[in-house]
């Protein structure tokens, strides 16, 4: 019963969100209230060692608050309640992508060859970029059957995956970027994501194949068809489409809005009689699959609350003088180490955005530097959701997913940097 209540609180912060989005007059703060709510039920049935990251958050979130509210700032609770409340609806509202976006699985032998891992790499690439997580789980759950999750394919399964933070408006990392760079642009920032992908795609096919690929002549590949990707790259289409015609309503809604819209179209085209059925199960499921999210991102909005309530009194107090293409790089060197400790990219994240901000930086630089920090830092973890989902279902050691991908970051790190170097000199011409 109480899952139940905590998956139709979600529900209405939807529900709320889109309300507010079509009439104004009706407050925000109603959706961040119904996520609060769902966290607190969470609490009565999940073990507390599981949300020992919100509380840590939240706490030092807390700390940070009142000393600002002790030093002269105000505290407005609404403000609580929004924090990256919208961030939330939209990684709600993806999740029922799953329902309709995951390519069906096949039996019989897997496919050998260069172009078995390219199809695998970009594959996996793209689908994750759209359906998350549930593309690993289809495709390392195939490898695990077959017992072929090994250095390579879970380093080619990680890499691939997490690349799509550089660019996808489905992922976490994009409506984290343009909650903490206010005012990027999307298309800009999708297209020096672009570029970050397309090095990244290059630097894992030379890793793990050489560069003429001969290393992967026998590489396992899983097998992609191109019907897989019409509902993934429909959806990217559409919301690009929409923000052109529609650039007063947010990112983030737009994706939100297109995801619950899409799914419910093609699970009503599928089949009438079982649309309702599918999407109202989903809908009651809600809460335990998206309860680490949700305690997440709610933990890091107090943190990022309490940073801007403290910083607020500290006078003329910057850590940066000036943020440019050099002190992205080094930024993200920084967070890619904090990553290695096991400290998840939104933490770095929230730090970095209200230190930045003060200093009127090219936001669209910004929320690239964000989005490279989270693609690279989800890699470096040892306990991030990917190798954390990839150790609780296959076996597989978040330890080995690390060491097995350090090289790839190392030099991602060295690759990013020089691209947010040019685009910082770019930028500022």
């Amino acid at each position: 019963m109480l899952r139940l209540s905590a998956s139709i609180l979600l529900a209405f912060m939807a529900i709320f969100n889109f309300l507010h989005i079509a009439e104004p007059s009706i407050p925000a703060w109603l959706s961040g209230l119904c996520a609060w709510l769902s966290l607190a039920l969470l609490f009565t049935f999940t073990p507390w060692r599981n949300l020992l990251q919100f509380l840590v958050l939240a706490g030092l979130g807390a700390v940070l608050l009142f000393w600002g509210v002790s030093r002269g700032a105000s505290l407005v609770l609404p403000n609580l309640l929004v924090q990256n409340n919208s961030l939330l609806v939209m990684l709600y509202s993806v999740s029922f992508l799953r329902l309709v976006a995951i390519p069906a699985a096949e039996a019989g032998a897997l496919p050998q060859g260069r172009m078995a891992f390219l199809k695998t790499m970009l594959g996996i690439h793209v689908l994750g970029a759209v359906i998350n997580l549930s593309i690993l789980v289809l495709v390392a759950g195939r490898y695990h059957t077959l017992g072929l999750l090994r250095r390579d394919t879970v380093s080619l399964m990680g890499q691939a995956f997490s690349a799509a933070a550089f660019w996808s408006p489905f992922f976490a990392a994009m409506g984290v970027a343009l909650t903490y760079a206010p005012g990027a642009q999307l298309l800009e920032v999708i297209a020096y994501g672009l570029i970050l992908t397309l090095v990244s795609l290059a630097l894992m096919a030379v890793l793990a194949g050489g560069w003429r690929l001969q290393k992967v002549r026998d590489f396992p590949g899983y097998p992609m068809h191109l019907n897989s990707l019409i509902i993934p790259t429909t959806l990217a289409a559409l919301v690009i489409g929409l923000h052109v015609l529609l650039p007063t309503i947010t990112v983030l809604a737009l994706v939100s809005i297109s995801s619950i819209t899409v799914v419910f179209l093609v699970l009503l085209l599928r089949n009438k009689q079982t649309a309702w059925p599918q999407f109202r199960q989903s809908l009651l499921d809600a809460a335990p699959r998206m309860g680490r999210e949700l305690a997440l991102f709610l933990g890091a909005g107090v943190l990022t609350l309490g940073l801007q309530t403290l910083l607020g009194t500290v006078g003329e107090f910057q850590l940066l003088k000036q943020f440019g293409g050099v002190e992205a790089s080094l930024l993200l060197g920084g967070a890619i180490l904090v990553s290695m400790l096991g400290i998840h990219p939104i933490i770095s994240i929230s730090v970095v955005g209200p230190l930045v901000l003060p200093l009127q930086p090219n936001l669209e630089l910004l929320a690239t530097l964000f989005l490279s920090m989270w693609s690279l830092g989800v890699v470096a973890n040892p306990i991030s959701g990917t190798n954390v989902m990839l150790h609780g279902q296959f076996g597989v050691s978040g330890h080995d997913a690390f060491r097995w991908s350090l090289k790839y970051v190392m030099l991602m790190w060295l690759l990013s940097s020089l691209v947010l170097m040019l685009l910082g000199a770019g930028l500022a011409k």
